[in-house]
């Protein structure tokens, strides 16, 4: 039986969108192509028809993971402060650093994508562009884009890798203060 285009399109997004949420919970180095085919609710083989092998599968999850992230932050306004605080807030919460399966692939697998292939270092590269190319026009300044990302992943990253739910919380309020600042400076000269 033939399927439609529209029945593998949405088994391929399917198997990136499950495969993905199993990825940043676990690792994706650490999860085999069966596991990852499992958690899409697919067979290995079936996952063999959308992707030529695991590297091509990485790389298509960072892309359609920071296309996730860049649809999210893109629909918000620079003249929205507001929107734009409350963006940070989310991404700078416990449920974020808790919950690494329905949050962003930055902090999740950025070291995996540094040793992995060109193809998923490219997909990486031009998704954080894309994103950087947001936040940049929410700050003005390309500089306090870079500084807003980095201190933001790095924020959950590390506050992931504590085990103190108080420490947790210090560490993401330090962060979102000082992004708070960046913001409210809008461009203003280092």
């Amino acid at each position: 039986m033939r399927y439609s285009s529209e029945h593998k399109s949405a088994a391929r997004s399917r198997i990136l969108d499950r495969g993905a949420r199993h990825a940043k919970k676990h690792g994706f180095r650490a999860s085999g192509m069966d596991a990852l085919a499992e958690a899409a609710g697919v067979t290995t083989g079936a996952v063999y028809k959308y992707f030529d092998g695991k590297s091509d599968l990485f790389a298509s999850m960072i892309e359609a993971e920071l296309g996730r992230t860049e649809r999210r932050f893109g629909n918000i306004s620079p003249e929205d402060p507001s929107a734009i605080g409350k963006a940070w807030a989310d991404y700078l919460s416990l449920q974020h650093v808790k919950r690494p399966e329905h949050g962003c692939v930055l902090p999740c697998l950025a070291s995996e994508v540094a040793t992995s292939g060109p193809a998923a270092r490219a997909a990486f590269q031009e998704g954080l562009l894309r994103i950087h190319a947001i936040v940049e026009r929410w700050t003005g300044s390309s500089e306090q884009a870079w500084t807003l990302i980095a201190q933001s992943a790095g924020a959950v990253m590390l506050a992931r890798a504590m085990r103190d739910e108080q420490v947790q919380q210090d560490l993401l309020t330090a962060i979102e203060r000082g992004v708070e600042r960046l913001l409210n400076e809008r461009g203003s000269p280092s």
